[in-house]
């Protein structure tokens, strides 16, 4: 069956990835690493160079440099399958950067630039809105900060078009002030425990997820990491488990989560099933840097339809 479009809005970010990194070096000395890389990175990015290696018809809608590094993202996410004729270059700003620090068991820290993420406004993204997109979502929100989430979903909204969005970490603090009023236009509203628990102030994943639920979004999904993903629906909500993989590299891990459930949910999946093949996207991911792992659906569904089948007995 063919399927409405998907267009990513938000953060095209270089990412530089560094691995293993478990310390800094001291000060004056120099430690060696074992990868170094420069990939298209960010929420908006990466969810969508993985819808399109799942087979959706996908785009791209944000902002970078006229500089050697938005020639890195614009490219590497063309690559990928992604339409990015929406994609602003801007001359005077440039392109939002971080260095992407892994330590040896997969876990990540940032050192983030701002630049041409900041800067997409909602002129600029509801210029790339077409009438054949049947989903719109909106990747690393909360450092999307001249972008106004509650207009820019009001003005996206149209009948049968899902509206999506994945919160990513706030620095500055103002969680409340900026996703409260765009939560009552959302269908679907993706988080982690971490940035989930800033915004809510709960701790346990499902209280999370319901909470979202309260406010408007009709699927709350709460990423756990290593523990699988709670979603919650009406008055349902249920923690997932995750695959067991040989993690890399956790860096993509979140937003190939929010593309394999977006795909599913496109195509009328059961919501049950959707999550399982979020988990199987994101775990898939883990496993080399960036989404460079996840390379079909078919590779997707493998651990997803494995886990599925009933396992052998042995022998008494």
């Amino acid at each position: 069956m063919s399927m409405g479009a998907v267009l990513c809005v938000g953060q095209l970010v270089a990412d530089v990835v560094v691995r293993p990194v478990d310390r800094l070096p001291v000060k004056g000395t120099a430690d060696v690493v074992r990868e170094f890389d420069l990939v298209a990175g960010g929420c908006a990015a990466n969810t969508a160079c993985v819808l399109a290696k799942l087979g959706a018809d996908t785009r791209a809608a944000g902002v970078v440099g006229r500089d050697v590094l938005g020639e890195v993202v614009v490219s590497e996410v063309a690559r990928a399958g992604v339409d990015v004729s929406a994609v602003i270059r801007h001359a005077s700003i440039p392109t939002s950067a971080v260095v992407v620090v892994v330590d040896r068991e997969g876990e990540r820290s940032f050192l983030y630039r701002s630049g041409g993420a900041e800067a997409l406004d909602c002129e600029m993204a509801l210029g790339a809105l077409q009438p054949d997109v049947a989903c719109v979502h909106i990747g690393g929100a909360m450092k999307l900060h001249s972008l106004d989430l509650s207009r820019f979903l009001q003005a996206a909204r149209a009948p049968g078009r899902l509206l999506s969005l994945d919160t990513d970490w706030d620095p500055t603090g103002s969680w409340a002030r900026r996703l409260s009023p765009a939560l009552a236009w959302l269908d679907v509203v993706m988080t982690n425990r971490e940035e989930g628990r800033a915004i809510t102030g709960l701790d346990d994943p499902i209280a999370i997820a319901r909470a979202f639920v309260a406010r408007g979004p009709r699927i709350a999904l709460v990423k756990c990491g290593a523990d699988g993903a709670v979603v919650a629906a009406g008055q349902t909500a249920a923690l997932f488990p995750t695959y067991n993989v040989a993690v890399s590299d956790t860096t993509c891990a979140g937003d190939a989560f929010a593309a394999g459930f977006l795909y599913a949910v496109e195509r009328d999946w059961p919501i049950e099933r959707a999550v399982e093949v979020a988990n199987g996207a994101g775990a898939l991911a883990t496993t080399a840097v960036s989404h460079r792992a996840v390379t079909s659906l078919d590779a997707v569904l493998a651990p997803v339809d494995a886990a599925r089948r009933p396992q052998p007995h042995g022998s008494e």
